[in-house]
């Protein structure tokens, strides 16, 4: 889980931003229609791009049914359809506020937020997808939160680092540096200290000197897995991650190490 005052320092620019676009997908950066109505009467339909609108509904009716439609009328122009009823769009951003808890794990609350589109399936739409997993940020790593903290709690230990890396273009292409606490809340976040370790190397010699340095700067009790960005790929798409794992370390496309 992430913590609510998560530690972030000393953070290399450039792994943080492959990371990211490894790891995270952004609504914002994708080609939409995006359709507002009231109660049925449409008040503003535009495509992000200025891009003419082939079928836009003079009246939303049935949008689910709508959102499909114009997703295929226009799908060589677009990435995806939104239909909102303005209400529904502000009480949802009305209840995702209220919802808030100061002491929660950040990632609950995240969690809740996308959760919570599932209560408005007429009036809170896109296509294609659902709206869960169209809009806002959307993390790219294969698996589910609940899937994620399964596997965290199977491969990390409390009190411990961990170095999840990309390796790429002769070093260290894209890096996370997680802490945790006793009880596996993420309590630090950073990468790779490009200043402090040697980055470019084979792939051995580099994630042994982050190894180094992870235990020296953060919790002795550390674990490394750093993949060629090939193997990586093959890991996200597969739905057995310890089998690709394994199939990475057994073939040299990563590599495991433990304090």
């Amino acid at each position: 889980m992430l913590g609510k005052d998560v530690l972030m320092e000393d953070i290399d620019i450039d792994q943080w931003r492959n990371a990211q676009d490894l790891l995270l997908e952004s609504s914002k950066e994708k080609r939409r229609i995006i359709v507002l109505h009231d109660n049925g009467v449409v008040r503003k339909c535009e495509h992000t791009d200025g891009i003419e609108i082939v079928g836009k509904p003079t009246e939303i009716t049935d949008a689910p049914t709508q959102a499909k439609e114009l997703y295929e009328n226009n799908k060589d122009n677009v990435d995806f359809v939104a239909i909102f009823e303005r209400r529904a769009f502000d009480e949802y951003f009305s209840r995702m506020q209220q919802s808030w808890v100061a002491d929660e794990p950040l990632d609950s609350f995240v969690h809740r937020t996308y959760a919570l589109l599932d209560e408005y399936p007429t009036t809170m739409v896109t296509y294609p997808g659902p709206a869960r997993e169209t809009l806002g940020l959307q993390y790219r790593f294969g698996v589910t939160r609940n899937e994620a903290i399964v596997l965290a709690n199977r491969w990390v230990r409390p009190n411990s680092s961990l170095l999840l890396g990309v390796y790429d273009e002769g070093g260290i292409w894209a890096s996370l540096v997680m802490s945790f606490d006793s009880e596996l809340t993420m309590v630090e976040l950073t990468t790779v200290d490009a200043e402090r370790v040697d980055v470019k190397g084979d792939l051995g010699e580099v994630t042994a000197r982050a190894m180094e340095w992870m235990i020296e700067n953060h919790r002795p009790d550390a674990a490394a897995l750093v993949w060629t960005r090939e193997a990586f790929d093959k890991f996200r798409e597969a739905k057995n991650k310890e089998l690709a794992v394994a199939a990475a370390l057994a073939n040299g496309a990563a590599v495991v190490l433990r304090s």
